[in-house]
């Protein structure tokens, strides 16, 4: 089996937390509606997960919603800060830039438009549908055209 980047490997042990905290909160929301105690629910998830074990504070507060008649185990919505990087008029201002030098790169957009180059390459590849090909970006839209003797060489 080859071996994993460490992205992967970071990305599985999020999502095996993730997973943990939601087993949990099940566990809490079962102990509730069987009218089991919030400590004896604690001492159980104690047991059976051991040191991964939400803390206490978290198990009663969990305990206290689901009394309270919430069903849903996922966490709600949060307001952050905005992104001001992917609204649909930097999105539209990126794919301007693209359109008029087809050879210009993540960098020089980003710079031109006072963004995080992340938050650019994330507008390239997410809402565009762009991909990065030598530091050039080619877009879909030029894959599709029909080969010419002009474009053979995309």
């Amino acid at each position: 089996m080859p071996a994993r980047s460490e992205f992967d490997r970071v990305f599985w042990i999020v999502f095996d937390f993730y997973l943990l905290k939601m087993d949990q909160r099940t566990c809490i929301k079962f102990c509730v509606k069987n009218e089991i105690r919030c400590a004896d629910a604690f001492r159980m998830l104690t047991l059976a997960y051991g040191e991964a074990t939400l803390d206490q504070s978290n198990v009663y507060r969990w305990y206290k919603m689901f009394s309270e008649g919430r069903e849903d185990v996922n966490d709600e919505e949060r307001a952050g800060r905005p992104s001001t990087s992917t609204t649909d008029e930097k999105i539209n201002e990126v794919e301007k830039m693209i359109l008029a030098n087809r050879r210009i790169t993540v960098r020089e957009v980003a710079e031109d438009l006072n963004i995080s180059i992340g938050s650019c390459h994330s507008n390239f590849i997410n809402d565009l549908g762009m991909r990065r090909v030598r530091r050039e970006i080619r877009t879909k839209i030029a894959q599709l055209r029909p080969k010419t003797a002009s474009n053979e060489h995309y």
